[in-house]
């Protein structure tokens, strides 16, 4: 039974406005998780998105953990985890926008139960109609939150192609990579193949279309942690090794080519960028790029090996060996660490150095 206002006591009317506040708040922080998950290329990451999406992917980890033979086809468990994960972060914003139109359905009496104020705001939501209510702020309620369930949904076809394109661009950077560099990636046979096949001088637009594509790969920030788990087409082949491995061509180009690198450089920023934003998103711990070059994965002896490869095919090299290699070395510490952690946090292999003779 419904009680005109002018019968409640100022407690009861405290106590319902109080209800509509929060019911008003969990449909306020709809639209800001949305917004920021789709709209904004902001360095921060949305606590919403990123909890659902970490529920699932411990969901996903203990099954592989615990079924059967799970852990021996890991990638193709892992394949479903991005669908599972969009679908669960949508469910989170439904949810929480039938709450908030609950509350308020209650603190306006709506409807004459609790019961009958989550049908009818799950009535709206859904764009069904089954279950309007009969007072006129009910009514006014359900246009509301009739409207954003229609926003939701021009907001998934929308949305969804444009990540879906982030997604198959960078396994085509991937598939770019290893073909290039071979199934162990490696920067300096990256460079050796595009000096051997005609590229060396016309690198600026390799560097023009990766940093193009770095770019892009950054405006998808709210969901780096989702896109950092996506397995590639094929699942012998990593993006954080691909990644790591081209990052170590900019570097020898920077460093050790005596070519104008321009381009490369800007390249190499927008790169080190992106690794430093999946570093972040998926709750890395941060890692000081300053430290002693003596200390560096790759080793003196490596490099130089590399460096009479290179030289063998014809890639002109920097007179000064021992500046370019301390140029290096400092160059390849501001990057090794994120790309050393977010393999490890995968499970997935770090860029291959061969040992001296084998580039």
């Amino acid at each position: 039974m419904m009680v005109a206002v002018g019968e409640m006591s100022w407690l009861d009317v405290a106590g319902r406005v109080v209800i509509g506040l929060l019911g008003l708040g969990c449909v306020v922080y709809f639209f800001k998780s949305i917004i920021r998950v789709g709209v904004l290329n902001r360095k921060f990451r949305d606590p919403m998105a990123f909890w659902v999406s970490r529920l699932v992917l411990n969901v996903f980890r203990l099954y592989i953990r615990r079924v059967p033979g799970a852990r021996e086809r890991g990638n193709d468990v892992l394949t479903w985890y991005w669908p599972c994960a969009f679908i669960a972060i949508i469910t989170g914003w439904f949810l929480l926008v039938m709450l908030g139109f609950t509350l308020m359905n209650v603190a306006v009496q709506a409807e004459p139960s609790v019961m009958r104020a989550v049908i009818a705001s799950g009535s709206a939501l859904s764009t069904l109609g089954f279950s309007t209510p009969s007072t006129e702020a009910g009514e006014l309620l359900a246009i509301a939150e009739g409207a954003i369930g229609l926003f939701v949904v021009v907001y998934l076809f929308t949305f969804l192609p444009g990540f879906m394109d982030v997604i198959q661009e960078r396994g085509r950077r991937v598939a770019w990579v290893y073909d290039r560099a071979g199934e162990h990636p490696c920067g300096a046979r990256l460079v050796l193949w595009l000096y051997r096949n005609g590229r060396g001088d016309s690198l600026d637009g390799v560097w023009e279309d990766w940093e193009a594509f770095f770019r892009k790969f950054a405006e998808a920030r709210s969901f780096l942690p989702i896109l950092s788990l996506v397995r590639p087409v094929k699942p012998d082949r990593s993006w954080v090794c691909a990644f790591g491995a081209f990052l170590d061509a900019l570097a020898l180009v920077r460093t050790t080519v005596a070519r104008p690198w321009g381009t490369a450089e800007i390249c190499l920023q927008c790169g080190i960028e992106t690794m430093e934003n999946i570093h972040h998103a998926m709750y890395g711990t941060p890692i000081v790029p300053k430290r002693d070059p003596a200390l560096a994965e790759v080793k003196r002896e490596v490099y130089d090996s590399a460096c009479a490869a290179l030289a063998a095919a014809g890639v002109p090299l920097v007179e000064d060996r021992e500046r370019a290699w301390q140029d290096f070395a400092a160059l390849r510490m501001s990057y090794e660490g994120q790309v050393a952690w977010v393999a490890e946090a995968l499970g997935d292999p770090k860029p291959s150095w061969p040992t001296p003779g084998e580039v």
